[in-house]
């Protein structure tokens, strides 16, 4: 029953910091910034603040080097696969895109979470 309650307090939080970073990307000009304020960061903060609140700040910078490890796995893997996507199929660049994350995260899993 607590985990049940934890993920809908998740839910919750999630849902309303969407909301308040969507204002506050709406009020933004140049346009490009608004992707800044996406959802990720706000679900990811609002994740946050319910594990310090029911779990402490030990589980929460536990789960903060993951988002860190997953958002540097992203990055080199959409960097990379923008780069294929240029010259080769689509098809090809989902796969380099997919196995450049993989690459990149289980080692920094490992050295960093485990």
């Amino acid at each position: 029953m607590k985990t049940a309650a934890l993920l809908g307090l998740k839910a919750v939080n999630g849902g309303l910091f969407v909301v308040a970073f969507a204002l506050v990307s709406e009020a933004l000009k140049p346009k490009r910034f608004a992707g800044l304020f996406s959802a990720a960061p706000s679900v990811a903060l609002a994740n946050l603040a319910v594990v310090v609140a029911m779990k402490g700040h030990a589980e929460a910078i536990a789960n903060t080097r993951g988002m860190v490890i997953g958002a540097v796995a992203f990055t080199a893997s959409a960097a990379l696969g923008a780069a294929i996507a240029r010259r080769h199929s689509v098809r090809m660049a989902t796969l380099v895109v997919s196995g450049t994350w993989i690459a990149v995260a289980v080692p920094l899993y490992l050295l960093f979470l485990t």
